[in-house]
């Protein structure tokens, strides 16, 4: 996977807590994008954003259409949307997730992938 630099306009923020979330580790994108290649998804990417939330979201494609897993940490909701035929999404459905750990992740992605949310 891509990695790319994040840079910053001034200086860095000191008074801000460095957070660590589990999305921006390797380990992580491994077994959520694991997860969707075991239930059929062609992955593209895996994109994990830096801020204070820990979101990220997964692009692939599976049964000829073109699908993402988003998962919001400000929200705490993950979302499997469809791309339509312009440059909107359509919800297909959502979760909540109760552990926001690898383990945790890795089953909100089965259901939704399995339709059982």
């Amino acid at each position: 996977m891509a990695e790319h630099e994040v840079m910053w306009i001034g200086r860095r923020p000191t008074a801000l807590a460095t957070a660590e979330h589990p999305a921006t580790s390797e380990e992580f994108a491994d077994a959520v994008t694991s997860t969707c290649a075991n239930a059929g998804c062609s992955v593209q990417d895996y994109v994990a954003a830096a801020g204070a939330y820990g979101s990220w979201l997964i692009r692939f494609s599976r049964d000829d259409a073109r699908q993402r897993l988003v998962w919001n940490g400000k929200d705490g909701r993950m979302v499997l949307e469809q791309a339509t035929t312009g440059i909107d999404w359509d919800e297909l459905q959502r979760c909540l997730v109760a552990e926001r750990d690898t383990a945790g992740f890795v089953a909100a992605v089965q259901s939704l992938l399995e339709g059982q949310a």
